[in-house]
């Protein structure tokens, strides 16, 4: 690509891309119309799904794709061969959530929602549901359902909105035409996205481990903030050896893939031990701004394979400018068909701010 085509995140080369889990069944909580309660950190068994869906039952049995830094997904369909027997039971009662993005799940299908959401707006983005409960559905599955999958649901009619604290609403530079701030217990709030639906959905699940494999885990450490012209370092560390695949979002959206590229052709983590990019091989990688006066919000997304045949299939051919969130988009999709032990994702937001200061 181009020097900085497209990346706020400016790099300074010609770069060509080559060829202990909750298990059980959800219990209703005492019915509390008035209080909000928080749920996140994956403590809990209950996890929200970012737009309900009216397939409830089929729902059950479908593989989860769980990750420890959050944006789970859900697979579109059940595996091939699973089997699905379904219990239901009365559960009525009235109730306020608070969900923090990177708890929310998203279907496979759906990913690109989630991603855009963050690199606009970062995770300091969270959902509120009001809901009115009915039911709640459970599964007992046979078959090759998958290594981690829905056990039950909730269903139920509600509202959710998407909203953001002011700090959050302050930074960057999109999503501030045409949004309302409101007030609220804890902070004020800037109103993103709201929707409504009046028949019984499920809106929140929990999910099971059939198969006790090794789970990949993925770490990603870099500055939350960068300063304009900044020299940028990733330090990425695994408990396997993996094989990465980066990619860089704007707030737009837009973005690309920064690795593998021609310096690194196969990033490499060594089980147990750290890899730091822009390796030595490489020039060296800045923070950029497009305009110096305003800041910006961006995302990496870093996806890990423990099988280097999976990184050979999955890698980006040459693409043009601006396609990283179509390929991953396209990515989550195929993911469907590996493993959860063989691959792991991690999204990481940060900020960069003009030279001058915040």
């Amino acid at each position: 690509m181009s020097r900085a085509a497209l990346l706020t995140l400016a790099v300074f080369w010609g770069m060509s891309l080559g060829a202990c889990t909750k298990q059980g069944f959800l219990a209703a909580p005492k019915a509390d119309g008035e209080v909000a309660e928080k749920i996140g950190g994956f403590s809990s068994d209950t996890h929200f799904l970012l737009e309900p869906t009216g397939d409830a039952e089929g729902l059950l049995g479908r593989q989860v794709r769980v990750t420890s830094a959050g944006a789970w997904t859900i697979a579109d369909e059940r595996a091939p061969g699973c089997e699905v027997r379904v219990k239901e039971s009365s559960s009525s009662y009235k109730k306020k959530y608070r969900v923090g993005l990177g708890d929310l799940t998203a279907f496979a299908g759906g990913y690109k929602d989630m991603l855009k959401l963050e690199a606009r707006y970062g995770r300091s983005v969270e959902a509120e549901y009001q809901i009115q409960n009915v039911k709640t559905l459970t599964a007992d599955t046979e078959g090759p359902c998958g290594e981690v999958i829905v056990k039950s649901v909730r269903v139920g009619s509600g509202f959710r909105k998407l909203v953001r604290s002011a700090e959050g609403a302050a930074k960057g530079r999109a999503g501030k035409a045409g949004l309302g701030v409101e007030g609220g217990r804890e902070a004020a709030t800037e109103a993103l996205d709201s929707m409504e639906w009046g028949d019984p959905q499920a809106y929140a699940f929990s999910y099971d481990r059939v198969a006790q494999q090794k789970q990949l885990d993925l770490w990603v450490k870099m500055p939350e903030k960068l300063v304009d012209g900044e020299r940028v370092y990733f330090e990425f560390s695994t408990n396997e050896t993996a094989y990465l695949i980066a990619i860089v979002l704007e707030e737009s959206g837009v973005g690309d893939v920064l690795y593998p590229n021609d310096a690194v052709p196969l990033p490499t983590v060594k089980g147990k031990s750290n890899l730091v990019l822009p390796s030595p091989d490489e020039k060296k990688m800045a923070a950029h701004l497009r305009d110096p006066e305003t800041a910006a919000l961006e995302t990496l997304v870093v996806y890990a394979f423990t099988h280097r045949e999976d990184f050979d299939r999955f890698k980006p051919a040459a693409m043009g400018a601006g396609e990283g969130l179509a390929y991953a988009e396209k990515l989550e999709k195929a993911l469907s068909q590996v493993p959860i032990s063989r691959w792991s994702r991690v999204t990481k937001s940060y900020e960069i701010v003009p030279k001058d200061g915040e």
